[in-house]
Formats: structure tokens, C-alpha cells, sequence
């Protein structure tokens, strides 16, 4: 199930993701397999899931520093 919580500026949908009782966004982030997107987010869950995932080198935390690029500056790059 999405429940939907905005739509970005290409129309496409914003919004938290569950597969039964499983938050799959929250779970993303806890094993640092996603980066918390500041512009859309406004649970504060989220931001302490992305600390300890980072302080636990939790997924792309484990990459050298120079290797952590959040998807928004990736593609800035890119162009």
C-alpha cells in the first residue's frame, strides 16, 4: 500500500510505502539502503533512522565518504 503525501513537481507521487505492517521507507533508511529526501520528508523517525544508520556504517554508509552522493547531487552531476 502508498499512502500518498504529496506529488512533486513532475506530477509524480510522493509517499510512504507499506508492505503489511512494514514501513518500507523507514526500513530503507535504517539499513542505509536510501538517504532521507529533505524536501519531502516530515517524519522526524526518518532523520534518526538515517543518524544511526550513519553511525553504524549501515549500506551506503560503509562506502568511503567521497562515494556518498545523495541521489539529487548525483544527478545534478550527471547533466
Amino acid at each position: 500500500m502508498v499512502k500518498v503525501q504529496d506529488i512533486d513537481r513532475y506530477g509524480r507521487i510522493v509517499g510512504r510505502v507499506y508492505v503489511g505492517d512494514i514501513d518500507v521507507n523507514a526500513e530503507m533508511v535504517r539499513t542505509g539502503a536510501a538517504w532521507v529526501y529533505r524536501k519531502y520528508a516530515s517524519d522526524q523517525n526518518l532523520y534518526t533512522l538515517e543518524k544511526l544508520a550513519r553511525q553504524n556504517k549501515a549500506g551506503l554508509w560503509s562506502l568511503p565518504e567521497a562515494q556518498q552522493v545523495p541521489p539529487w547531487e548525483w544527478r545534478k552531476i550527471r547533466k
